[in-house]
């Protein structure tokens, strides 16, 4: 046993370990999942009503170790439990394109599904975490790679602004960061929110608006007119601050942003428009670093690209990205 596995990994090493297979052109492909879990427990309230709650769920990861030597590993947090039974790998989803060229995956869970990560305890104890599994599993060293889609991807970037910050706490320092769609100013969000609570066109964009704000409230001490200071140390990016705020711990990190600005569906379908979109915040988020002299920060935007454009789908979506790019992207970030 590792020694240095730290006291959230012990209580579960009675973990699954399975082989996965899969082929593709007439090769097989065939690596170990590891994986351990267990309930968070309770209810998470997400608005004044006492009924306004929604489960707690697992907490733990989910590892996708590649045949070889791993060449880095790439991160996920995300809002549940990754679904390894019956997994199969498909040619151009990221975890195939990963795995294929020798990159680990990592899924991993705080147990909260609508974790925004307020708190610095809880960016430290997931960085540990994650510290603690790469150790466990004879990845340490490998450049590690984020990345998330909406709210994962606000996650990652506060992790990763996180460990620049605090100097690589755990020996965890990131080689890159890549993110789909995600919300970064945490006082546009706010605006965003609640216009579309009070619009209410459609019933997910107001409840949404309802419980975003809700949460944005409750942990940051009031309406952004209440307690702005704390929502410019929380943000990842905040237009208008000096560096874009905590952006400046991104100076010289690698970033994809990822985005299908297609504001015709967004006021066709939610009543939304430029204001109401992630785009923004990314958009500015990219030109800001490339102020602060970091070239390897860009934009990638889409045009009728995601999954399921011509039956009307949201470009809220992973569907956008090139995988099999994006991995040779991140690889080609390693020291």
């Amino acid at each position: 046993m590792n020694r240095s596995v730290g006291p959230w990994i012990l209580p579960f090493m009675l973990i699954s370990i399975l082989a996965v297979h899969t082929r593709t052109a007439g090769v097989v492909h065939a690596q170990q999942v590891v994986e351990a879990y267990q309930p968070a427990g309770g209810l998470l309230r997400i608005g004044p009503e006492p009924s306004r709650a929604v489960p707690m769920t697992e907490r733990g990861y989910t590892l996708l170790l590649p045949d070889g030597s791993a060449r880095g590993v790439a991160v996920f947090i995300d809002p549940r439990r990754f679904q390894s039974e019956g997994f199969e790998l498909r040619p151009g989803e990221f975890e195939a394109e990963a795995l294929r060229r020798d990159v680990a995956v990592l899924h991993i869970t705080t147990g909260n599904p609508l974790d925004f990560l307020f708190e610095e305890a809880d960016l430290d104890d997931l960085a540990r975490r994650i510290s603690e599994v790469l150790q466990a599993n004879g990845l340490q060293g490998v450049p590690v790679f984020f990345a998330g889609l909406s709210l994962g991807g606000t996650r990652a970037v506060r992790l990763v602004e996180y460990l620049v910050a605090n100097d690589g706490p755990y020996d965890l320092r990131p080689s890159a960061v890549a993110i789909v769609d995600a919300p970064l100013d945490a006082i546009r969000l706010w605006r965003a929110e609640q216009r579309a609570a009070a619009v209410g066109f459609h019933p997910a964009a107001q409840d949404e608006g309802r419980w975003v704000t809700y949460l944005l409230e409750t942990h940051l001490g009031g309406r952004p007119d209440e307690a702005r200071e704390r929502y410019v140390r929380y943000s990842p990016y905040i237009f208008g601050e000096a560096q874009g705020g905590n952006a400046v711990h991104l100076r010289d990190i690698p970033l994809r942003a990822y985005h299908e600005p297609d504001v015709e569906w967004w006021i066709e379908n939610r009543r939304k428009s430029y204001y109401s979109m992630n785009s923004l915040d990314m958009a500015a988020l990219v030109n800001e670093l490339r102020v602060l002299g970091n070239d390897q920060a860009s934009l990638v935007s889409t045009h009728q690209r995601r999954a399921g454009f011509s039956e009307g789908s949201s470009p809220h979506t992973w569907s956008i990205v090139d995988n099999a790019e994006l991995v040779d992207w991140f690889l080609g970030r390693r020291p």
